[in-house]
């Protein structure tokens, strides 16, 4: 099955992004890092954002696709904008948000800094922005960079009317969830995430408290290089990640759950959700660049035959 044949199940749907958009310098140190010195590095400026980089990958797949966050800076480079999704402003606070990941040589994060004061400080957003455009099938997808009671007026809004869509976005953010899990159809985060949201010592109890608090969600776990799992429907699959050359593993947390979302609204299969999730967020980690539809679909089935899913019966 050749990936871009889920556009035909992607018509009458809408997804709607809601969260941190910001410029994002990517540091990639030249050769074998050594603490408390000065090392070189490669430096590139990019938009970054976990719920832009989810947006732009969705907009590979369909023009269904908004997004929604602060405005910029009047200086900012409009270059970082070329191809992109330009956000569409829900607030008047001026985003001086910014992160800075440091990778090595070989492309592993070694540590990400983030700022997001202006997001955090918002007491609120303009939902009219945002609602002029429901129709159809909506997909509400929120990333954790407001303060939790934002968070929290967000969900509680718009529950009722759409498909909550969360991504972990941080182990330093992820509590905020905590209150609104009953609310939320489908998670997408890491273990390190999990951990930190159920405050359990390991993944069954964690998924666990999870399913107890909420039945009905769909939930998504990454684990680096280690099986990622997935419950959906309450039962539990578990897929192989294949081994890669990473070169830039920034991102591809966001590219795994922007196609997690996009197969779980399709209503696939199982094993093509969590299997195109895999070989999608591997692409990302592999520093592959979407050009010709062909050479894509080339990569992404190479990928996609390494990957193995395994179902566990109730």
């Amino acid at each position: 099955m050749k990936i871009l044949s889920i556009n035909n199940k992607l018509k009458n749907m809408n997804y709607l992004c809601v969260g941190a958009c910001h410029i994002d310098n990517i540091l990639k140190i030249q050769k074998e890092y050594k603490l408390e010195r000065t090392n070189p590095v490669n430096s590139t400026l990019k938009l970054g954002g976990v719920v832009s980089n989810i947006a732009n990958n969705l907009k590979l797949f369909t023009k269904n696709t908004k997004l929604f966050s602060l405005p910029f800076e009047k200086n900012v480079n409009t270059k970082i904008f070329t191809n992109k999704i330009k956000p569409i402003e829900i607030s008047n606070s001026t985003n001086d948000s910014f992160y800075n990941a440091i990778l090595d040589k070989n492309g592993k994060l070694i540590i990400g800094l983030a700022s997001n004061s202006t997001y955090e400080k918002i007491k609120d957003i303009n939902f009219r922005k945002i609602n002029i455009f429901l129709k159809n099938e909506n997909y509400l997808i929120l990333d954790l960079c407001f303060n939790q009671n934002l968070i929290e007026k967000i969900i509680n809004y718009y529950y009722k009317k759409v498909k909550i869509y969360i991504a972990g976005t941080s182990i330093y953010k992820i509590h905020r969830i905590r209150k609104s899990l009953k609310f939320i159809d489908s998670l997408c985060l890491n273990e390190d995430e999990l951990l930190a949201l159920t405050k359990k010592n390991s993944l069954n109890s964690s998924i666990s408290y999870i399913m107890n608090k909420n039945k009905n969600i769909n939930l998504s776990i990454t684990r680096s290089n280690k099986p990622a799992i997935m419950i959906l429907k309450n039962n539990k699959y578990l897929g192989t990640v294949p081994k890669i050359q990473v070169k830039n593993e920034n991102g591809a947390g966001d590219a795994f759950a922007s196609m997690f979302f996009l197969t779980l609204s399709s209503k696939l299969h199982p094993s093509i959700i969590l299997s195109y999730s895999i070989a999608f967020g591997c692409l990302k980690a592999m520093d592959f660049q979407y050009k010709k539809t062909k050479y894509f679909n080339k990569e992404f089935n190479r990928i996609l035959k390494k990957v193995n899913i395994k179902k566990y019966e109730k």
